[in-house]
């Protein structure tokens, strides 16, 4: 984790001495985790319909993936979950207070710029945050972000917009993602078994799937919250 950025860059005369920067990094960890699910079916289920096998996979990598967004955002670090962006020591904040949503989220980029020292490219946002910022209105009643007729663009101030269920209502997410890494120690796995507890004299199979991944934050202050949107 990058914990201290001094650049001293400057315009030196011919043989002049170069000034000295400073990086300092400090060893953290973040743990591989597992992410599981399973789900049992009988053999006849198996055997009659040809499309199950295929509808089971899907639906449980969607499962994982789903369940990895909610850590990715909100895990709260303590095993066996991965320690999620709102749970980083050391990211930025911005109140909303007074301000309108999209002034908050400006002044958030703009933290991330100045203190930071990155670009911001990516915010997240609950869809019912993303509603209330949709459905604004001018005085005399026009759509801000276009008309209901279109699918409008899902944009602040040129970044996209990535809205996620898992996001905490109220608050978004405002980052540069060059700093943040999902480590993938193995992908999604899918395996069926008929060992699990008494399914093999009752007829049925267990098909588990999982993930093993770990999180990183490498530069926390390259994150900005939003809250009270």
């Amino acid at each position: 984790e990058e914990t201290t950025f001094t650049n001293n860059a400057a315009e030196i005369a011919e043989a002049g001495t170069y000034p000295e920067a400073a990086l300092a990094l400090t060893e953290q960890s973040s743990m591989v985790r597992k992410i599981a699910v399973f789900l049992p079916v009988t053999d006849e289920q198996l055997q009659d319909e040809t499309q199950v096998r295929g509808y089971i996979d899907n639906r449980l990598g969607f499962m994982i993936r789903q369940r990895l967004d909610s850590q990715i955002i909100a895990g709260n670090g303590t095993p066996p979950n991965l320690r999620g962006i709102l749970n980083v020591a050391g990211i930025q904040t911005q109140a909303k207070g007074a301000d309108p949503t999209p002034d908050a989220i400006y002044k958030a980029m703009t933290k991330i710029r100045v203190t930071g020292q990155s670009e911001p490219n990516l915010i997240v946002m609950h869809p019912n945050d993303w509603m209330d910022i949709r459905l604004l209105r001018t005085a005399d009643g026009l759509y801000i972000w276009g008309n209901p007729s279109d699918a409008g663009p899902e944009r602040i101030w040129g970044m996209t917009v990535s809205q996620a269920q898992a996001m905490t209502e109220n608050t978004a997410i405002v980052a540069d993602t060059s700093f943040m890494e999902l480590a993938t120690r193995r992908g999604l796995d899918l395996q069926v078994s008929n060992s699990h507890s008494t399914f093999f004299v009752e007829g049925k199979q267990a098909i588990r799937a999982d993930i093993r991944v770990a999180f990183v934050v490498y530069r926390p202050v390259a994150v900005c919250t939003v809250t009270g949107i």
